[in-house]
């Protein structure tokens, strides 16, 4: 990973996670916490499971409205 001029990490959002990326950046500055990405979320998964969720949520709300 070293050859490469920006290295983005999407480290959980725990004590662990935020222990590791503190390494990496120590290490180089190449590394890039992304992890605000999905800030509230325990790490990248959950976010991108619950997301889904949350755009079917709306799209139904929104489809009920049209036809009340």
């Amino acid at each position: 990973m070293e050859k490469h001029e920006h290295i983005h990490l999407y480290l959980d959002n725990d004590n662990a996670g935020k222990k590791w990326l503190e390494f990496a950046q120590n290490r180089s500055r190449k590394y890039v916490d992304e992890s605000k990405l999905y800030q509230g979320y325990k790490d990248l998964n959950e976010w991108h499971t619950s997301f889904g969720k949350v755009q079917k949520s709306l799209a139904l709300r929104q489809s009920r409205g049209r036809y009340l």
